[in-house]
């Protein structure tokens, strides 16, 4: 698992390829908590649940779901940090 951000996109990847419930969520929220309002965070699952688990998180704490994209390896969600 590793973290780090793109120059051309600004988004934030957090990888958690390999991490079964509820580490895809964990990282997210870490990665959140280290954040700004309105950041872009990326993060690659290949747990299936993830997609449900993270919307229902997003929902929860008032982010947003951007999108999800079906990878080789699962699937790539990108939500926005809630603004302030």
């Amino acid at each position: 698992m590793s973290l780090e951000t793109t120059d051309s996109s600004n988004t934030i990847l957090v990888d958690a390829k390999g991490l079964k419930c509820p580490m895809p969520v964990i990282k997210l929220q870490q990665q959140v908590r280290k954040s700004r309002p309105g950041d872009l965070i990326c993060i690659a699952c290949t747990d299936t649940g993830a997609e449900k688990d993270i919307s229902s998180w997003t929902k929860v704490n008032k982010h947003q779901l951007i999108n999800t994209v079906p990878t080789e390896y699962g699937c790539d969600i990108t939500i926005q940090v809630k603004l302030a």
